[in-house]
């Protein structure tokens, strides 16, 4: 079931110093294309040096060992069925749907009207960062087997996955007092913790079965919430228990609220500072953060990437997992949050294939330029699918300048490195609206009829002498008000201002009698 395959990762490696020219990624992201709801991802190929045959990743323009340039004009892009048909302009029938009830995304057939899950072989890889919205990976059947896996753990009880536990050797989360700045309960010590390897773990293989929870008590109460002590394989009370012993799945994180993790516990507005904890739900996250792996001990690149998919997809469906192997680091990125936060716990501290202690966090961002604008196109996607699906109109509406427009002139404002405002920042312009306050006879009241002198004397005044012109000008009207110079609009306003002066002095002298 765990033995998946191993998907493409994004990050740079440098390659090996050790005479050997293989390197541990042979497919390298390039970018993110496709419609609207069909976007994928475009790989291309490593490319061998044709003097000394090193092999070097994409996006290096020069051999690593002999500094020879890339050839010109070669092209290793991965031709796949998706990308061979958005090449030749053909429609694909498979398009992604944003469920507005759980904001999972599943996916449609135009021309069957067949739904299904899982992310159908014809639209490619998924984006290579997915941000908030999980897609799966393609062509797997993995959430089926996930489903028939609780199937068969639910059909027995669940194990006692120990018989006493020591409260001296565990934290009872909650007996101390809870700091709300922090973000944690005082007594924490988990930079000890995680140099230590973890005394339990959980198999679901034999401890996962039915609880109370599963029996209807829980939901009852509205609580669909797992056991944590399950996932650190340290629940005494087995079928007794109140919370699930089991994986989660998509109907579990579709009934999850986004202010409580898959275990119950409040989820902060900002992650930690080490990233750890409960996680964000400001800032959601389905990557994780796997340090301390001991590559050396592994035979193969290939051969760690093989443990790495084997232990972390047996708590839930993995989307990618990208390896840095000169860091011995790698980042597991799941298609569902509860998934990721059953991991986390899962995995703390545990070992893979050899007797290394996991340290796992939650991930940042990834800074790829490649994964960032991957998020963008994925996240604007999504959000402009859910916009359809609840029935609002996405079509951008054309719009008219009116027939008497015209282009300002560019302004003299400048930069303080002496360039032009506007050269650079071009949005910053502004229409003229001179016309559209021009007087009776024709002419402007505004800079439309000012000199060309006037107007350099303008865009060269400092913010006192604005000040004392803008005090000069207002004191002006004032007093052209007052001696009932003003005429138009403005001259009405002031007689209708003498008026209203008028009647309240006469309705103070009726008060007051004659």
């Amino acid at each position: 079931l765990f033995e998946l395959p191993i998907t493409m990762s994004h990050f740079v490696d440098e390659p090996q110093r050790t005479g050997s020219s293989s390197l541990p990624r042979k497919l390298t992201a390039v970018g993110t294309v496709g419609e609207q709801n069909q976007l994928f991802t475009v790989y291309e190929k490593n490319w061998n040096c044709p003097d000394c045959g090193q092999e070097n990743y994409p996006s290096r323009p020069r051999c690593f060992r002999c500094k020879k340039s890339k050839p010109e004009g070669l092209n290793n892009i991965v031709m796949d069925a998706a990308y061979e048909a958005h090449q030749a302009g053909k429609v694909n029938p498979w398009q992604e749907v944003v469920d507005p009830s759980s904001f999972q995304i599943y996916y449609f057939n135009k021309e069957t009207n067949v739904t299904q899950w899982e992310r159908p072989a014809e639209m490619g890889a998924a984006p290579v960062a997915t941000g908030w919205f999980g897609r799966g990976q393609v062509g797997s059947n993995a959430s089926q087997k996930y489903s028939d896996l609780n199937a068969k753990f639910l059909s027995r009880p669940a194990r006692k996955q120990k018989d006493f536990v020591d409260p001296k050797k565990y934290h009872t989360e909650g007996a101390n007092e809870y700091n709300l700045w922090y973000g944690r309960y005082m007594g924490d010590m988990n930079d000890k913790a995680d140099r230590e390897p973890a005394a339990d773990r959980c198999v679901l293989e034999k401890d996962a079965g039915y609880t109370k929870a599963d029996q209807g008590n829980a939901q009852q109460k509205g609580r669909r919430f797992f056991c944590i002590h399950f996932a650190h394989g340290m629940c005494a009370k087995g079928a007794d228990c109140i919370f699930h012993h089991r994986i989660p799945l998509p109907e579990d994180d579709r009934q999850c609220d986004e202010l409580f993790d898959i275990f119950g516990r409040s989820r902060h507005s900002k992650h930690k500072d080490d990233m750890s904890g409960v996680g964000s739900f400001m800032k959601p996250c389905r990557t994780l953060f796997v340090g301390n792996l001991l590559k050396s001990q592994y035979r193969t690149p290939k051969e760690l990437e093989e443990a790495l998919w084997r232990h972390f997809g047996e708590w839930g469906e993995l989307e990618s997992l990208n390896v840095i192997h000169r860091l011995s680091i790698a980042f597991p990125r799941y298609r569902l949050r509860t998934s990721a936060e059953f991991a986390k716990e899962a995995m703390t501290n545990q070992k893979l294939d050899s007797n290394e202690v996991l340290s796992i966090r939650w991930a940042h961002d990834d800074p790829n330029p490649i994964a960032k604008e991957a998020i963008e196109k994925a996240d604007k996607d999504a959000v402009l699918n859910l916009l359809q699906t609840k029935g609002v109109s996405v079509a951008p509406q054309a719009f008219e300048y009116p027939p008497e427009y015209q282009v300002p002139e560019t302004k003299r404002l400048r930069l303080e490195d002496g360039g032009e405002v506007l050269e650079e920042y071009p949005e910053l312009s502004y229409p003229n609206t001179d016309v559209q306050y021009a007087t009776a006879g024709g002419s402007s009241a505004g800079a439309a009829g000012a000199s060309q002198e006037e107007i350099d004397r303008l865009s060269a005044m400092s913010a006192e002498e604005y000040k004392t012109y803008y005090e000069n000008y207002y004191a002006q009207q004032s007093a052209l008000n007052r001696l009932g110079l003003l005429t138009g609009a403005s001259a009405a306003e002031g007689a209708s201002s003498g008026d209203h002066g008028s009647k309240k002095r006469s309705h103070a002298e009726t008060e007051s009698g004659p």
